[in-house]
């Protein structure tokens, strides 16, 4: 995942552009004031729900293709040549980066999704957790989430923790399909998003605000990214570093031997 910083400069502003647009929209747009009070919540909870099923549908297909990668390097015949090894290697460290850096976005979104939710809840529903078969699905899923990350920071190796993060991983994305169609398959108080209003404006907001939403997260993912990757180069400067110094340290006390 290579982006310039020009690039991603211009995702954020047309991100910030979209979400002006979708704001005023939301509160001065013609017919959107004229619905229910607690509509605006729609504008926030629908859209980080969103991002939050995306980042973690992105980690998913990240840590996929990390052990279909790595299931090719054990089988390749061209294991033998090192540079193609690297290749392979450096391709296998990026697929697991970025199942980690848009996990770690989707429980940010999570978080927001299901604070919000809360919320309005309360507005609509008279309290803030209901034990709703969404809300209860949804805590679960970021739960599971929250697991996959502990997994990861738990394994000293740095291959055997990406291999059992992988699959963790594919076994945790089992929870999205779960708090998807919660709603629509249990007896459940919470509505589908197109049912909560069906006025041509407050649909078009919304769907305004999920393109802002979508950018925003993209803008965000990027940049997690890339400063993920620089940490890692550093990190491993250091530690190449480290074992230098400790290499001459032992050859000096060889020489003095």
């Amino acid at each position: 995942m290579k982006t310039s910083a020009v690039g991603q400069n211009i995702l954020l502003c047309v991100a910030v552009a979209v979400s002006v647009v979708a704001s005023y929209a939301a509160y001065l747009g013609p017919g959107v004031q004229a619905e229910r009070s607690d509509i605006f919540f729609l504008y926030l909870h629908v859209p980080t729900a969103w991002i939050c099923y995306l980042a973690f549908s992105i980690s998913l297909l990240a840590s996929v293709g990390f052990l279909a990668a790595k299931n090719n390097l054990g089988k390749s015949a061209d294991e033998s040549k090192r540079l193609e090894k690297l290749d392979r290697l450096e391709k296998l460290e990026k697929l697991d980066r970025l199942a980690e850096v848009s996990a770690v976005l989707g429980l940010v979104y999570g978080a927001v999704a299901l604070i919000s939710g809360a919320v309005w809840a309360e507005a609509a529903w008279g309290a803030y957790w209901n034990w709703d078969p969404r809300e209860t699905t949804t805590l679960i899923l970021w739960v599971a989430y929250v697991g996959y990350l502990s997994v990861k920071r738990s394994i000293g190796s740095v291959e055997k923790r990406a291999v059992v993060g992988a699959v963790y991983n594919i076994l945790a994305f089992s929870t999205i399909p779960l708090s998807f169609l919660s709603a629509t398959l249990l007896l459940s108080l919470h509505p589908q998003a197109s049912k909560v209003s069906s006025s041509a404006p407050v649909q078009a907001v919304l769907y305004l605000n999920l393109l802002a939403a979508t950018l925003f997260f993209a803008y965000l993912l990027t940049t997690a990214y890339s400063v993920w990757s620089l940490e890692d180069r550093v990190e491993a400067l250091i530690y190449r570093k480290g074992e230098g110094g400790e290499g001459g340290e032992v050859r000096g006390e060889g020489g003095a031997v």
